[in-house]
């Protein structure tokens, strides 16, 4: 781990110490206090991400791009409010005549805090947290928390590349992954697999897992299916005998709760594992540098297109039983539409 005592916290400005908690970003490296991480996850460099940016101590060389007087984000040259909590630039030509705010407390006579009257987003010397990257290490005594660097390795891959891999909510990703690497445990929750299923996997770009729990889904439907068409008086389902009807919808909606409570406990571990297998086959074939990182995000990331298009397919089979003789009402419904 880097040594960061001596350099400042960009939101409480006060030097690190030895003893102090100190978490990072993982994509660039800067260094908060714990408890001065903030609540929405966002690096105050989170402009420079994706870029050459690594955060280096203070005294050392950076690239002399304007830093916000408000939460120390450094942002491009010439732009007039900061891209982190939104904030005038008091180096910017428009800006020259503001005057400091009113926010109070210990900083407020150590430097000035300028206010953007228009900006209600997030605000780090506001909205004050506990941190999102929070990672869990075993001990003596158990579990305890501990920093994740982005050079930090999980599963053999740098955290910063885990990042820009996993894309949305990767702070809370690094935390689970580094967590089952140091376990070695399988199980997690994830609601988001829980409630969505098939869409949650799609989204993720879990193309097989997605296919096959969509199966599943369908596959436990099917007494629904028939005993909404006997009830709709169907030519296809006519003489049919309707006896195991009750009994297989009552099997199939155990069996229905049962792939919903395994997707939600092995979600997480399935992700780690393609995500895993995906960027080391990009580690073989693409050195590190910047179209490593730019297959990394390629690859990586989410798929809005893949939940239209699963969503696409639930409305079209939908309008086939309607076609086949169930009314609209009770085909929508049977697919939670």
């Amino acid at each position: 781990m880097s040594n960061y005592t001596g350099s400042t916290c960009p939101v409480c400005h006060k030097p690190f110490t030895p003893t102090d908690d100190v978490v990072v970003c993982p994509d660039c490296g800067t260094p908060y206090h714990r408890v001065c991480w903030p609540r929405d996850g966002v690096c105050v460099n989170a402009a420079r991400h994706g870029t050459s940016f690594e955060w280096k101590p203070d005294g050392e060389a950076d690239d002399g791009q304007p830093a916000c007087p408000n939460c120390g984000a450094h942002n491009p040259a010439g732009a007039h409010f900061c891209n982190h909590c939104g904030v005038p630039l008091p180096d910017h030509p428009q800006n020259a005549g503001q005057q400091p705010g009113a926010q109070g407390g210990a900083n407020a006579a150590q430097r000035p805090i300028y206010e953007n009257p228009n900006y209600d987003g997030p605000n780090p010397r506001r909205d004050n947290a506990a941190p999102h990257i929070d990672a869990y290490t075993a001990g003596p005594d158990g579990l305890y928390r501990r920093e994740v660097g982005p050079d930090d390795p999980i599963d053999g891959i740098k955290a910063r590349d885990w990042a820009t891999f996993v894309g949305p909510s990767s702070l809370y990703y690094l935390m689970q992954f580094f967590r089952m690497e140091q376990t070695h445990h399988k199980v997690s929750l994830s609601f988001s697999a829980f409630l969505f299923g098939p869409i949650y996997f799609f989204y993720r770009k879990m193309w097989k897992l997605g296919a096959l729990f969509a199966a599943l889904d369908l596959l436990v439907t099917v007494p629904t299916y028939l005993s909404l068409l006997v009830l709709s008086h169907a030519p296809i389902v006519s003489g049919m005998s309707t006896e195991w009807l009750i009994p297989a919808m009552n099997v199939c909606a155990v069996v229905s709760w049962v792939v919903m409570l395994v997707r939600a406990l092995f979600a997480g571990y399935w992700y780690k594992k393609a995500c895993t297998d995906r960027i080391h086959s990009i580690y073989d074939r693409i050195p590190e540098g910047q179209d490593r990182q730019d297959m990394l995000a390629l690859r990586g990331g989410v798929s809005v297109p893949a939940v239209v298009i699963y969503l696409v397919a639930c409305l079209a089979l939908t309008w086939v039983m309607v076609a086949l003789g169930v009314t609209p009402a009770a085909a929508i419904s049977m697919f939670g539409m």
